[in-house]
């Protein structure tokens, strides 16, 4: 009895393991197959970018079409499966790595569907700049890492506010001077429009997160002493000194004994995390170390504050990381 019990076992385990090779069914039909596989593309790949097929065989012979949901922003051809990038989507790396997506097909009685992910293959956006984009990203980081002569060592990480600017004014200033900080505040506040960055004036020190004394240089040593001890002596008409903590400013403190609206733009410049240009001669950057006038916001000083008070952007890049990031938004605003 023991041996037969054991073959019976042995055929009936064959029995089971020949059913499940065969082709699936529903209803008498059988249902297709699709093939598993990968997919991959380039980010930033333009719409009609073919990404490939999905494959699909049906034992019955049916005629099979293809179709795919159509809030993932790709597209299938639903007679040969071929899927493209849609028109309204960004494949961008630094967003989004992978992209899942379902592939359904139907033979004229029973669907089948199956999931697949698009991975989004990172490239170099740098490389694919023009000249004058390459000499952007350049000055881009002459700035926000300091590295004018003037400064000394340049920074090895940039920095910005995570925070509005709340500036408290202070000392013998007139209404000529409060006009025109407040004219510049408006420029400023301009470039920063789609950011929830900005900076305002208060009335009082204790809501202040940056405090500007206007006055002459002997006037600051009862002020702020260490200010005092650096600008004594020397040939300043202005200065600022900001606490910088792992790349975040605040706490800012801003010295000025000129009225010049430029004078005070200079100096909110450096608060704000920018070091002296190197464009004086020809182009009269506002961020010289000597300024006149005349000098004031070049239009690449404008997209690059505009950069990096941008809600998205991060403080503490170093130049590479810069490089990087700044390529990637200069291709994605083309």
């Amino acid at each position: 009895m023991k041996k037969i019990s054991f073959v019976f076992s042995i055929l009936l385990l064959a029995s089971c393991s020949k059913d499940s090779s065969t082709t699936p069914e529903e209803n008498g039909n059988s249902l297709p197959s699709i093939t598993l596989k990968s997919f991959s593309v380039d980010e930033h790949a333009p719409a009609g970018t073919s990404i490939g097929s999905v494959s699909s065989t049906d034992a019955d012979g049916d005629t099979l079409t293809f179709t795919m949901e159509s809030l993932n922003g790709l597209e299938i051809n639903e007679v040969t499966g071929e899927i493209t990038i849609g028109a309204g989507i960004v494949l961008d790396f630094e967003e989004i790595q992978s992209l899942p997506f379902t592939v359904s097909v139907f033979d004229g009685k029973s669907i089948v569907e199956q999931s697949f992910d698009l991975t989004i293959n990172n490239i170099d956006e740098y490389t694919l700049l023009t000249a004058a984009e390459k000499e952007f990203i350049d000055y881009f980081q002459y700035l926000t890492l300091w590295k004018a002569p003037t400064h000394g060592a340049p920074l090895e990480f940039s920095s910005r506010w995570n925070e509005p600017i709340k500036l408290y004014l202070d000392g013998n200033f007139n209404n000529e001077f409060k006009s025109n900080v407040e004219a510049a505040l408006e420029e400023y506040n301009e470039i920063f429009q789609n950011s929830d960055f900005n900076v305002s004036l208060v009335e009082t020190l204790e809501e202040s997160n940056a405090h500007l004394f206007y006055g002459q240089t002997s006037e600051v040593e009862a002020v702020w002493p260490d200010m005092f001890e650096i600008i004594n002596g020397g040939t300043y008409s202005g200065y600022a000194m900001t606490s910088n903590n792992a790349s975040v400013l605040s706490n800012a403190r801003l010295w000025i004994s000129n009225p010049a609206t430029v004078l005070f733009k200079h100096e909110l410049g450096h608060v704000l995390g920018f070091g002296h240009s190197d464009k004086c001669v020809a182009e009269k950057s506002f961020l010289c170390s000597s300024i006149a006038l005349d000098n004031d916001f070049l239009e690449d000083e404008k997209v690059i504050m505009e950069f990096v008070y941008d809600n998205e952007f991060p403080a503490g890049l170093a130049a590479e990381d810069i490089q990087l990031y700044v390529a990637n938004l200069i291709y994605l605003s083309k």
